[in-house]
């Protein structure tokens, strides 16, 4: 029986031109067809056919030529070059006490950005509706841009997101706190708008401009206020799973010793609190007091117990690092999520006892690293996510397609 093979359509074609002449436009300051075709292996007549349509689309625009001094006689050569400014896009990351948000244009420069501490909202709900059109509003006045120069909004949402995106009809899979935000969202902002996960977007942000830069399978640990969380990305894709619930590590924190109402700061705590008897240095921090006990008061003690609680709550990170590295086998793990202080002072226990197990499983640790982008992965995450939707919509390509 014979295979019946599919013909691209000439939309398809020119869809997969523009894409490869604007990619290899990109990092240039200017170019001319002869350029162009070199890096993309098309003919001078597609190239520059290919042109005139970036150019309507107010992606490209042509310089005027201006022959120097060695130029040969006849026409001179058209010089083309990327127009970021062309369109922007704004990125908003929610959180339950606080949201950045940064507009930037197609390149992802970032044009304007800011950070408010908003009233906790345990569902998100005000966050969408009154916080998140404002700060878009107040953005676009910073970087005196108007609205309808935005092409994208991208929403940061602590909470599953699914692989194809926000439906209504499939609403009840979403956390209802997801669901009530884009809910909200999509009611209240005039433009296109594509939900993603923070600890995924954070994992976007990394690679692009963090630790994880041009590394094609990598992991970020997200160890946030409330447990764990990750971000995925095997063989150059981000993994959602089925359902947006892959990187979700609920049942990683119970596993990991630090039980259903986590933190690893708050773990650090409360073992320092519980072996506040064994150390003078501590207890004077304390006044005596294990309810008094914090994670700076442990690492100022600095002593033999302050050391053996430090290793303990290394010993929790490393857990879901293993686990997580075992199964993906990643080039990278990142760690995201603690006050720069602690994480410093907490990574070198977390490769320590991560080595540890390595060692136990006889296979070869991953490399760790902190993130490099600290607070704004996510929101930079999230200019690249936006950046992504809208060269998607015009060359009908996405490197985050569902895994």
């Amino acid at each position: 029986m014979s295979r019946r093979v599919s013909t691209p359509s000439a939309a398809q074609i020119r869809f997969v031109n523009a894409a490869a002449v604007y990619d290899a436009m990109r990092p240039l300051d200017s170019c001319t067809a002869k350029d162009l075709m070199s890096i993309t292996g098309l003919s001078r007549p597609t190239v520059h056919t290919t042109c005139d349509w970036l150019i309507g689309q107010g992606l490209v625009v042509e310089l005027d030529s201006d022959p120097g001094p060695d130029s040969q006689p006849g026409r001179p050569a058209r010089r083309y070059r990327t127009n970021p400014r062309a369109g922007f896009v704004i990125a908003i990351d929610i959180r339950e006490s606080r949201i950045v948000a940064a507009v930037a244009d197609l390149a992802g420069a970032v044009c304007a950005e800011l950070a408010r501490e908003i009233e906790t909202d345990g569902e998100l709900r005000s966050q969408a509706t009154v916080h998140a059109p404002a700060i878009a509003a107040e953005l676009l006045e910073l970087a005196e841009l108007t609205p309808n120069q935005v092409w994208q909004v991208c929403v940061s949402i602590p909470a599953p997101v699914q692989s194809n995106g926000y439906d209504p009809g499939t609403a009840a899979a979403y956390r209802s706190s997801a669901r009530d935000v884009i809910a909200e969202l999509e009611s209240h902002l005039p433009w296109p708008m594509v939900a993603e996960n923070d600890a995924n977007l954070a994992m976007i942000g990394e690679q692009w401009q963090g630790s994880a830069r041009d590394r094609a399978n990598a992991v970020l640990l997200d160890v946030c206020e409330n447990g764990f969380g990750a971000g995925l990305i095997v063989n150059g894709a981000l993994v959602r799973g089925s359902n947006g619930f892959a990187g979700e590590m609920t049942s990683v924190d119970l596993l990991s010793g630090m039980g259903p109402a986590g933190g690893v700061l708050r773990k650090a705590a409360q073992l320092g609190a519980a072996a506040l008897h064994e150390s003078t240095a501590l207890a004077e921090l304390a006044g005596g007091d294990p309810a008094n006990v914090t994670t700076d008061m442990i690492f100022k003690a600095g002593d033999a117990v302050s050391a053996r609680v430090i290793d303990e709550v290394g010993a929790i990170v490393a857990r879901p690092i293993a686990m997580l590295a075992t199964l993906l086998d990643p080039e990278l793990v990142v760690i995201c999520g603690l006050p720069a202080d602690a994480a410093a002072r907490l990574m070198p226990a977390i490769e320590t006892q991560t080595a540890a197990l390595y060692r136990r499983l006889a296979a070869p640790a991953p490399e760790l690293a902190l993130a490099e982008l600290g607070g704004r992965a996510t929101v930079l995450g999230a200019i690249r996510r936006a950046v992504v939707e809208v060269e998607s919509r015009l060359f009908g390509v996405s490197p985050f397609p569902a895994a």
